[in-house]
């Protein structure tokens, strides 16, 4: 069909010329003006001796011309590499020092570290190119290289080919039924894999999706969807429980016009689940499950079945199987699960410059993860937790995710987090973190007579641990290796 979704992007230009492909507070292109810019673009970093397979990094500006730049080395067949808004120098310079970047794009000045442009300039100087279509690039082998977040240490990068993002691009919009006159709010930082192939989707698809920067503006977050009359919207479970708290009257105003929801990135706790069900009852409810290295491989529409565990059914692109620790494929069940492994097109190439890191997780196409969990009759793919962070209860795998989200109902409760802790009877007992909100007092002894009552007793927490905040990343997950570790 496609060798990219640059590709996509000319192939919609020709069906849609005139129809808005990717839009934000400033500016908006219409699919023709987005190849032609894309096109530009190309030329432009050509101009400055960017060579096809040069590495360029580009910082996440949140906004169109954003996208633009990440067309543009594909038309050109660059290699992109994100980095967050406003990155710390130092991750930057790790990130340049890897891939050995031909030039920094971006806002913030990165100019000690390397070559370096400001993105408006860039793109107001690309102007002056022709929009004319050049050569075509077969897919890339490498397309971009997305480095998992933080601050310090050597950063490790994901290796995608253009072939594996046309995978999951297709993977979400067969996944959510995505159509061409979808219209998607995307407030997700797209220097992270869950946005920014939402992004891919849309342009994919046709649609138009609409780049927010977070959702702490409302009235800009509501203002956007009334000007693009979006009808769906992409979020994570921080991001959803923040609209449910700060903007409810006026998700409620829209709720008629939302089609479907997606989510991703972390667990959706049950509490968040039922609102967004009884906000959005003719709306669907996705969830998505995956990773950078095997994006959104997995998807869920819980509006339609919802069960404790359930990732859902496998995307079009994707296969499932359970493993045992040595890697031999099992019959797995609830009674016995086994680690998930999964296979398909949008399988990433690779960790940068990193053969031996490669082969411990990427075995013949085949991504094996430390998630535990197993297949039900139907096709159904459940995860009880990670390897490392599912509790062994005297021989009974406990996940703790199902403590948390009764913990997390309980008044006064901000966040909480459950590890594994060692126990010379049972094997492991529960831990449990506990961040409280200031304004609520807190009885511990209470919590514990709640925690015995709405759990089994296997279930319930051997120590419970007041702690200020529950560390979690950038993308909302929790940092449960730094809580073991206490």
């Amino acid at each position: 069909m496609y060798n990219s979704i640059a590709e996509a992007v000319i192939h919609n230009s020709r069906r849609f010329p005139g129809k808005v492909a990717v839009a934000d507070s400033d500016r908006q292109y219409t699919y023709q003006e987005l190849k032609g810019a894309a096109i530009r673009g190309a030329k432009w970093l050509k101009s400055k001796e960017v060579q096809p397979g040069d590495f360029v990094i580009v910082e996440c500006t949140q906004n169109a011309a954003f996208v633009v730049l990440n067309l543009a080395c594909g038309f050109l067949g660059a290699v992109f590499v994100p980095v967050e808004k406003k990155a710390a120098a130092q991750r930057v310079s790790n990130v340049c020092q890897t891939v050995r970047a031909k030039c920094i794009i971006g806002r913030t000045d990165y100019s000690q570290i390397c070559t370096f442009y400001d993105m408006e300039t860039a793109l107001k100087e690309s102007e002056g190119f022709g929009d004319e279509e050049e050569e075509r690039f077969l897919g890339r082998a490498a397309a971009e290289i997305l480095f998992t977040t933080g601050t310090t240490g050597q950063p490790k990068g994901i290796v995608l080919s253009d072939a594996a993002n046309l995978a999951v691009a297709e993977n979400i919009s067969s996944g959510v039924e995505m159509t061409p006159d979808t219209t998607e709010l995307i407030p997700l930082p797209l220097s992270h894999s869950h946005g920014l192939r939402t992004c891919y989707a849309n342009l994919f698809t046709g649609s138009t999706c609409v780049l927010a920067d977070g959702v702490m503006n409302v009235g800009l977050f509501f203002k956007l969807i009334e000007t693009y009359h979006v009808n769906a919207l992409d979020l994570s479970p921080t991001l959803a429980k923040l609209l449910l708290k700060i903007a409810r009257k006026g998700l409620e105003q829209h709720a008629d016009s939302i089609r479907y929801i997606e989510i991703g990135t972390a667990v959706l706790e049950d509490d968040t689940k039922e609102q967004l069900k009884e906000l959005f009852p003719e709306a669907r409810l996705y969830n998505f499950y995956g990773s950078t290295e095997a994006g959104r491989s997995c998807v869920l529409d819980f509006n339609r079945f919802d069960d404790t565990g359930c990732i859902g059914y496998p995307s079009k692109n994707a296969s499932f199987f359970i493993v045992d620790d040595q890697r031999r494929v099992i019959e797995s069940s609830r009674e016995n699960p086994g680690l998930l492994a999964v296979s398909g097109s949008m399988m990433m190439e690779g960790y940068f410059d990193s053969e031996e890191l490669t082969k411990k997780t990427l075995v013949d196409g085949v991504l094996y993860t430390s998630d535990l969990g197993y297949i039900d009759q139907e096709g159904r793919i459940y995860v009880i937790g990670r390897q490392d962070d599912v509790i062994n209860y005297k021989g009974i795998k406990i996940a703790p995710e199902e403590i948390e989200q009764t913990a997390s109902r309980y008044t006064g409760v901000k966040d909480c987090c459950c590890v594994p802790m060692e126990d010379p009877v049972c094997g492991q007992v529960p831990k449990l973190f506990v961040s409280v909100l200031p304004s609520h007092p807190f009885d511990k002894k209470d919590f514990m007579t709640y925690l015995r009552k709405n759990l089994e007793p296997g279930r319930v927490p051997a120590a419970v641990e007041l702690i200020d905040q529950i560390p979690r990343s950038s993308n909302g997950k929790i940092l449960r290796k730094r809580l073991r570790e206490r």
